[in-house]
């Protein structure tokens, strides 16, 4: 029973100081749900994307845009409906929803806090920067394993993640905006993974515009590059580049349209 209680004793100090970096963290990034946000809705258009389905899918002879509605309820109620297609097509939409889902987090980020509750936490204070381990002690999530670096400002800088597959890093770049009342915004991501040979790179820029005392993205733009890995070389094979941009408009902010389209 000692003993048990030392290894407590022990860890506790860690867990609390590695919470107290990343909540401070949070305290400090930018949130419109913390602003007051709860009923949110916007159109989102992948730059493209009209076109290339009228080329791929004749048979369907597409007449309309093809763009996304976002529906957002506090706390966290959400649906993207895909217009401009016929009814049904039930995979095709989910297809299409996948070109945008993961970007939501640029307009409504989560605190980094409820991200890494699960993981048992670790810190390590360095001279100009500070560093977050955190492990999975059920060895059932698909990332296993986290670090987390902060600079000496405890701004977050750099996200690393392990699992079985593969490895991925994160950079990110923070700055503060007229109307995000001197807490950090998000503005640019650089991050790298690799599964295997197959090595990926997306650089991620997001310009924000000011709706009515509220930050949210107006334009996305992401740089993907592909390329495989000979083993044991350097050098790389089979590159493919993309770019894509998102655009997001029509934004209505605590109007009680995302409430009425859940409530029917």
């Amino acid at each position: 029973m000692k003993r048990i209680f030392l290894i407590i004793s022990i860890l506790l100090p860690l867990c609390t100081w590695s919470s107290e970096v990343v909540e401070s963290f949070d305290l400090r990034s930018y949130s419109p749900i913390k602003n007051g946000l709860k009923d949110l809705t916007c159109e989102i258009r992948v730059e493209g994307l009209t076109k290339k389905l009228k080329e791929e899918l004749v048979s369907l002879n597409i007449k309309e845009e093809i763009f996304y509605k976002l529906y957002w309820l506090y706390p966290g109620k959400l649906d993207i409906v895909v217009e401009g297609l016929p009814k049904g097509f039930l995979e095709l939409k989910a297809n299409l929803k996948n070109l945008v889902i993961n970007r939501v987090d640029y307009l409504i980020p989560q605190d980094l806090a409820k991200r890494l509750r699960s993981y048992q936490l670790e810190v390590k204070k360095l001279k100009n920067s500070t560093v977050v381990k955190g492990i999975d002690p059920t060895n059932n999530k698909a990332i296993n394993k986290i670090e987390l670096i902060f600079d000496g400002d405890e701004t977050l800088k750099t996200y690393k993640s392990y699992s079985p597959l593969g490895y991925q890093e994160s950079n990110f770049t923070y700055t503060k905006k007229s109307w995000s009342k001197n807490k950090l915004v998000l503005e640019a991501t650089e991050a790298k993974s690799i599964q295997g040979p197959q090595v990926t790179e997306i650089d991620t820029e997001i310009k924000y515009e000011n709706q009515v005392g509220f930050g949210f993205p107006e334009e996305i733009s992401i740089k993907t590059t592909q390329y495989v890995v000979a083993p044991g070389k350097e050098e790389k094979k089979q590159e493919r580049k993309g770019k894509t941009k998102i655009s997001f408009s029509n934004y209505k902010i605590n109007s009680g349209i995302a409430q009425e389209y859940f409530r029917n």
